[in-house]
Parts: C-alpha cells; sequence; structure tokens
C-alpha cells in the first residue's frame, strides 16, 4: 500500500520538526511526488494584517513548493504559546478531530502525499481526552519521531516509541537533528535502532542557514539532499505490494488454517479478507480500504478498537504482572474485578469464578449446579440433569453443547452429551407452539412450568439467555417470560442459570439483561464484553447460597475440582477494570439507549422491503429475518445462502456482518456514533434489497 501522508512528530518542542517535515517535503517533490504540507493546530500563532499565520506552515510550503487552502492546510490557530488543548481552551473553544481528519481527507485526495507536523510530542494533548497518537490513527499514516542530539535523546526517543507501540502507531524511522552548534554529544545509532526497533533515517546536522532572519532554504535542500537517502524514503512509502502481500497471506492461510464455524471448502473458493488494523469501529484491510464492524468482532467489542485506555492498561499490568496462577494465589487485578462484579450485577450474585471464554463459563455454572445439589442433598440427590430452551445457544464444550437447542451444533455429538429437557422457545414469529402473541398468554413459559414440575426432581438448573437468544436467531422473548422462568425455579428447587454471554453489558440497554424483568439469577455466565473485546476473559457468578454448599472439611470433598490455566488472568481483568470504569464516566448506558432509540428509526424502512419477514430489535442488537414469502413466512431455500450473499454484498460497499443462516445480525459497537449507526444500516438495507431484488 503506497502511503498517503506522513506524521511528523518529536520528542518534545524545539526538537526540530518543522525543518524535517520541510526536508521530507522538499525531498518528495524532488521524486515527483505531488506534496501537500499540513499543521493542524498552530498555538502561538502570530496576526499578520488581520490575517492568523503559521510560521511553521510557511516553511514548509517554501521547502515543498506548494500552496494549499488555510482551511484545510491549517485548521486551527490559537495565540497563545499552549498545548493545543490549552491554547483552545483559553479561547473558549474545542479541537473537533474530525475537522482534522477531514481536511487531511481533502489534501489527499487533490495530492498524492501529506506531510503533517504536530504540534509538541506525540502525548501532547488535543481534548481532555484525545492525544496527537489518536490523530495519527484515525489519519491511518505511519509517524516519523524527530529527537535531538542533546543529552536525554535515548530516553526520550525510547519513551516516544513505546508510547507509539502502545497506541499502535506505526513508527517509519528517527531523525536526528543537531539543534546547537556546539552541543551535540556524538549519538549511538545502532543502540537506538536496536532498542527501538526502528531505524535512524537520517543524522541532521546543524544549519546555519536557518538561523538567519530570512531563512537560506537552498542551504537546507543541499543538506535534507546529502543526509536522507531519498531511495530508502520513496522505498518505505511505496513499500508494501499490497496484493502480492494478500496473495502470500491467502496461501499460508490456506495451507495452515482452519477457521471455526466454516465449510472450508466454500473458504477456499472466496475472496479472503485479511484485516490488519482497527481503530474506532472501522476496520482496515492489508490494501488499505475500510470497513465497519457491524458484528462488534463477534459481539465482544465494547469502546472502539484500539481504544487507548484499555491498550494502555494492558500494556502497563502486562509489564507489572503478566500471569500467575491462581491455584493457591491471588492477584490485584482479578479481586479488584471480582468486587467490581459483585456490585454491579444483580444483587443475588456475590461470588466470582474466573474462565477464559463463554463456553467454559457456562460449563461451570452446570458443574457448579449439579455439585451444589450433590453437596447438600448428599448422594441421594438425583438432581443431575437439566432443562434448556429451544433454539439456544450456549457454548461448543460438551456441557454447553448439550444445552443448546440448535439441533445443526449437537446432532453430530449425540452420543457424547447428556440428557436435557427443552422446553419450547419464546419465539414469537416462529412459535413452535403455533400460538400468536399476545393471546398466546406465554403458552412457552406454561409449557416450561409443565416440563419443570414433571421432572423437577432430576433437574438441577434451567439454563436461559435472557431477553435474547442471539446465536439462535436473535430471537426476543416477550416480556414476562423471563419473570416466569424464575418463579418456576423458586417453585419446584431448580438453580437459575442466566447466560449473558452475549447479552451482557449493556448490549440490551440495562447493564445486564436480568434487569429488565428484574430477576436474580443463581448463577450467571459472563464472557464477550467482560474484557471489552481486547482479551479473553469470562466470569461464572455465583449467588452466596451456592457458594456456601461448597464449604467443609478437606475430607468431606465439597470442593469444585474445576480450573483453567489462566483463570484471573491480570491483564485480562485490568482491562476489563478498565473498560467498567468507562462504561461509568462515559455514561455509556444512556448512550445505548439513546442510540437504541436511533436503530429503531433506521429499522423501519427495512419493514418495507418485500422480503423482510420480521426485525428484532433489543438495545443494540438487531436481527432481520429474511424470506421467500412474507405472507406465508416460506423461508429461502438454504442452498441459496441468502444470509451470506447479502453479508458480502455489504462487505463490497464497506460493512462486515456475519448472518445466522438468513437472518442478518447488525451488533454495533456500542460506542458507535449516530452517523455510524445511520451509514450501517444503509448499506445492510441496500445490501438486502440488492440480493433478494427488491430495487428491481
Amino acid at each position: 500500500m503506497k502511503h498517503k501522508g506522513l506524521f511528523i512528530t518529536g520528542t518534545g518542542t524545539g526538537v526540530g520538526k518543522t525543518v524535517v517535515a520541510g526536508a521530507l517535503a522538499h525531498l518528495l517533490a524532488e521524486e515527483w511526488y505531488d506534496v501537500a504540507v499540513m499543521k493542524p493546530v498552530q498555538s502561538g500563532a502570530p496576526v499578520q494584517g488581520g490575517k492568523t499565520v503559521s510560521p511553521d506552515l510557511e516553511f514548509m510550503r517554501v521547502m515543498a513548493g506548494t500552496s494549499d487552502k488555510d482551511d484545510l492546510a491549517m485548521p486551527y490557530a490559537f495565540s497563545l504559546p499552549l498545548s493545543p488543548y490549552h491554547a483552545a481552551l483559553a479561547e473558549n473553544r474545542r479541537i473537533e478531530p474530525a475537522r482534522i481528519v477531514n481536511a487531511f481527507r481533502s489534501l489527499s485526495e487533490q495530492r498524492n502525499m501529506v506531510i503533517v507536523e504536530g504540534a509538541g510530542g506525540l502525548m501532547t494533548p488535543l481534548t481532555d481526552e484525545l492525544f496527537w497518537a489518536d490523530i495519527i490513527k484515525m489519519l491511518n499514516i505511519p509517524a516519523v519521531i524527530v529527537t535531538s542530539s542533546k543529552l536525554g535523546m535515548i530516553h526520550q526517543t525510547l519513551a516516544t516509541v513505546l508510547a507509539a507501540e502502545v497506541y499502535g502507531v506505526e513508527v517509519a524511522g528517527i531523525v536526528v537533528t543537531e539543534s546547537d552548534p556546539k552541543n551535540n554529544p556524538p549519538a549511538d545509532l545502532k543502540f537506538l535502532e536496536k532498542n527501538c526497533n526502528v531505524p535512524v533515517w537520517a543524522v541532521l546536522p546543524y544549519c546555519k542557514g536557518l538561523a538567519r532572519k530570512t531563512p537560506d532554504y537552498g542551504e537546507l535542500r543541499r543538506a535534507a539532499q546529502n543526509h536522507f537517502d531519498s531511495a530508502k524514503l520513496v522505498e518505505y512509502i511505496d513499500r508494501e505490494n499490497a496484493p502480492l502481500i494478500q496473495q502470500r497471506l491467502e496461501r499460508m492461510d490456506r495451507q495452515h488454517v482452519w477457521h471455526p464455524f466454516t465449510q472450508m471448502r466454500e473458504w477456499e473458493k472466496e475472496p479472503m479478507l485479511i484485516i490488519s488494523r482497527g481503530n474506532g469501529v472501522r476496520f482496515t484491510g492489508i490494501e488499505g480500504e475500510g470497513y465497519y464492524d457491524g458484528h462488534s468482532s463477534y459481539w465482544v467489542n465494547v469502546h472502539g478498537h484500539g481504544h487507548p485506555r484499555l491498550t494502555r492498561a494492558l500494556a502497563r499490568q502486562a509489564a507489572r504482572l503478566d500471569h500467575a496462577t491462581f491455584l493457591g494465589l491471588s492477584n490485584r487485578p482479578a479481586i479488584e474485578l471480582a468486587q467490581r462484579l459483585a456490585e454491579i450485577t444483580p444483587h443475588s450474585l456475590t461470588r466470582v469464578f474466573y474462565s477464559d471464554n463463554g463456553s467454559t463459563a457456562v460449563e461451570v455454572a452446570l458443574k457448579m449446579s449439579v455439585q451444589y445439589f450433590r453437596n447438600t442433598l448428599g448422594k441421594k440427590s438425583k438432581k443431575t440433569k437439566f432443562l434448556a430452551v429451544g433454539g439456544a445457544y450456549h457454548g461448543d464444550t460438551l456441557g454447553a453443547v448439550a444445552v443448546g437447542g440448535v439441533d445443526l451444533y449437537r446432532r453430530m455429538f449425540g452420543p457424547l452429551l447428556a440428557d436435557v429437557f427443552f422446553a419450547p422457545a419464546p419465539h414469537c414469529y416462529r412459535c413452535p407452539l403455533g400460538k400468536a402473541y399476545p393471546d398466546c398468554a406465554l403458552a412457552c413459559a406454561a409449557e416450561l412450568e409443565r416440563m419443570a414440575e414433571m421432572h423437577h426432581e432430576k433437574i438441577a438448573a434451567l439454563i436461559i439467555e435472557p431477553i435474547v437468544q442471539c446465536p439462535g436467531g436473535i430471537v426476543t422473548a416477550p416480556h414476562g417470560y423471563l419473570k416466569k422462568a424464575r418463579e418456576v425455579c423458586d417453585r419446584f428447587g431448580i438453580l437459575l442459570i442466566a447466560d449473558e454471554v452475549a447479552v451482557g453489558f449493556g448490549r440490551t440497554g440495562k447493564m445486564f439483561a436480568c434487569e429488565h424483568e428484574e430477576v436474580q439469577p443463581d448463577l450467571m455466565a459472563l464472557s464477550k464484553s467482560l474484557a471489552a473485546g481486547v482479551l479473553p476473559l469470562a466470569a461464572t457468578m455465583a449467588s452466596e447460597k451456592v457458594y456456601e454448599a461448597f464449604l467443609g472439611e478437606y475430607e468431606e470433598k465439597k470442593t469444585f475440582f474445576h480450573g483453567h490455566t489462566f483463570t484471573g488472568h491480570p491483564p485480562a481483568c485490568a482491562v476489563a477494570l478498565e473498560s467498567l470504569k468507562m462504561f461509568r464516566q462515559k455514561k455509556m448506558l444512556a448512550q445505548v439507549e439513546a442510540r437504541s432509540l436511533q436503530l429503531l428509526d433506521e429499522l423501519v424502512k427495512f419493514e418495507n422491503l418485500p422480503h423482510v419477514g420480521d426485525v428484532r430489535h433489543k438495545g443494540m442488537i438487531v436481527g432481520i429475518e429474511l424470506v421467500k414469502n412474507r405472507d406465508t413466512r416460506e423461508p429461502f431455500a438454504p442452498h441459496l445462502r441468502t444470509g451470506h450473499a447479502v453479508a458480502m454484498e455489504a462487505r463490497r460497499h464497506g460493512l462486515i456482518v456475519r448472518p445466522l443462516g438468513d437472518i442478518m445480525v447488525l451488533f454495533p459497537i456500542l460506542s458507535s456514533t449516530q452517523g455510524e449507526l445511520k451509514k450501517m444500516a444503509d448499506i445492510l438495507y441496500n445490501a438486502v434489497a440488492t440480493v433478494t431484488g427488491d430495487f428491481a
């Protein structure tokens, strides 16, 4: 991929960023690049002739031999020589990152290379939350770090490179400048390159011509040509032959990788999308193409990809303690996260058992429920079976598959699975009892009650996905069903397991879906969004009643003999803690409520498409069921793979979604903006209409 720009940052102020930016602009112009230069924010800007000017920008323009409109080349200018954030604050203004990004895009459309100089260093603030590092990621261009040869250069350069790594900013190279004619101790460039793992592009010596009142641009141009290797600069900018890289990775993938839930024969025939970067709600492919993540990366991402607070929390904790076994030891992040989870989950839940994915969280809950009755009733306990719901999905390990109600996932492993009683799914669009809501009077709940009454002596627990059955087709249960399930469990002495792996952490508009009907479960499985999609982490929450049943003397063997290698993983727990802080500080649940209403408005148009049978929606979860005949609800023939065709059409227009058969699932990242949600909904609408012929 040919880079469209370079961002010139430094180890601080006064290290020569403007000089280096001008030198690079000149060198690229000499190599026949059509160069634009940009100073997004100029603080301490003088006023000449009633107009705010930027000496830095003018210098770069002369060096590049170019001139672009000030509103693009310098979106912001402030009079006080402060950090951009504080300079804006002093004038009661706010820097909008979108304005900078849009200006860069306009310039990059007009020219084939943009040299951008930032004010200060990588961690100089632009808003109360965003730094230059965030802007560089938004621009999706590499950075060049300028450092002075003065004492302290190695420390300052290493610190800047480390900050870039934490933020996921690609560093193209380092330029060492001599800003003083005398005080320039020798620089150990090999040491710098080895420890930064970044090449030193040049050492730019002190240039007398720049010390004059009227700079000698010719002298600097000669210095740039003498001390930079233009060929290597051009090679870096053009270094990635994206099609060749794509082809090489495709061959490797098809030779060695086995993808989940994928017919690999089909995979080998289809074009392969390889993601190289993620930022906010968008992905970037190998060839630089952008996509909205309409799937939250399988329902896990909460705050957007590469969020600096989360990556910093990860780096901080990994440097302090990467892992320590939880068997016989504990660690601070896991302890503090357990306390926080006990505070925010339904008040019946006080204990936390960690694992690392949704399936294991469910397995833990299933085993706990059986052993609970064995510990309390003794060997005479017959409660070794489970009551589950048709169409449910609880994971891919054997216990989780057993209580899953999707036949496609069960039939191959039937002989290995435990016996489970299945109640009919609360599926109002395709009611397994042939009823119609609300006239049915919750017949599905009545049938669940009948089965519990018939088999309660054998049933240890009812496992249920509260409010929304996600993998089963985004099936939204009718109001009152969950509450009735809790009442049934209480009446017949059955534990209630709430599988909130997919619906927990704000997805339905409440922190946990159980809150919609004020239900208190005995056990709750959590994963996916627990660590905000950054690392795998799971937790099984248990009530004090369940926990106490496992207490006893060693010889009583009441211990819960279960555990995982990465239980209580410190970096994952640290990221989860930071994510929960962000939920509170950013008032995420209020945002989800507002975005949910907006989504509802966007979904109205889908109901007008002739091949949309049903639109199901709760919070930030959407399921759009496609049918051959809306009146009869006849589905499309499976071999047509209509849902897959819609997903591929959406991808061609920049949206990644993954269907469940012919049910299109839109599961946006919770931090998506109003504009991003509208764009995603529009792309999906057009894809559905195109594939089903509803535009014809």
